[in-house]
């Protein structure tokens, strides 16, 4: 396959995986909080995993598994695989949109750093062995 497809595939792995995220944060600050280890805890997971925007995040996230499955079948694990970061830079681009989350400079800096050494990879990094 084409590496521009393979690419794209993994774009769009990564922003599925970004976007569930956001729902599952969402689907969970309607829910609330689980509570305490034990079986109440158990029933609050499958209560929540039913809720619209919770099993709507894991079911993006069951789909974006699909689409990282078609990367994982071309390149290398050791180049694709760092390329998921990306995903933490969507999230928190996203978090600030969606929830007014707050990012504290040094967080921005982690967040240059490791966009910095994706690009090392995506340069020097061997996509098929």
């Amino acid at each position: 396959m084409r590496a521009w497809i393979v690419a794209l595939f993994l774009v769009v792995a990564i922003t599925l995986g970004a976007i569930g995220q956001i729902s599952l944060k969402h689907g969970m600050k309607q829910f609330g909080p689980l509570g305490q280890p034990g079986l109440a805890l158990a029933m609050n997971v499958a209560r929540a995993v039913i809720t619209p925007y919770v099993f709507l995040g894991l079911a993006l996230y069951a789909l974006s598994s699909g689409f990282w499955l078609v990367v994982l079948g071309s390149w290398n694990l050791s180049y694709a695989y760092p390329m998921i970061a990306t995903n933490y830079l969507l999230v928190v681009i996203l978090s600030r949109i969606f929830f007014r989350e707050s990012v504290m400079p040094l967080q921005w800096v982690g967040i240059v750093f490791m966009v910095t050494g994706l690009a090392l990879v995506a340069r020097f990094g061997t996509q098929t062995g």
